[in-house]
């Protein structure tokens, strides 16, 4: 996969998570007493004893690309 910022070649690897699934928090919402309130579950990693998501990897750029189709 090419990368849509500098067109070199991503690294496919995975983002893992803990015991705790992985969870999307938008950037105007805080933390509240360390807890993601009112965030998101990240798909396809619900029923896994490891959570992780597909991602691809520039090393030129520094950008990560996460698939949460996968």
């Amino acid at each position: 996969m090419e990368c849509p910022y500098c067109q070199r070649e991503l690294v496919e690897g995975y983002i893992y998570g803990d015991r705790y699934l992985l969870k999307w928090l938008p950037a105007n919402k805080k933390l509240f007493l360390g807890l993601a309130c009112g965030s998101e579950k990240l798909p396809n990693v619900e029923n896994s004893f490891r959570p992780k998501v597909r991602a691809y990897r520039c090393y030129e750029c520094k950008k990560m690309i996460i698939d949460l189709e996968q």
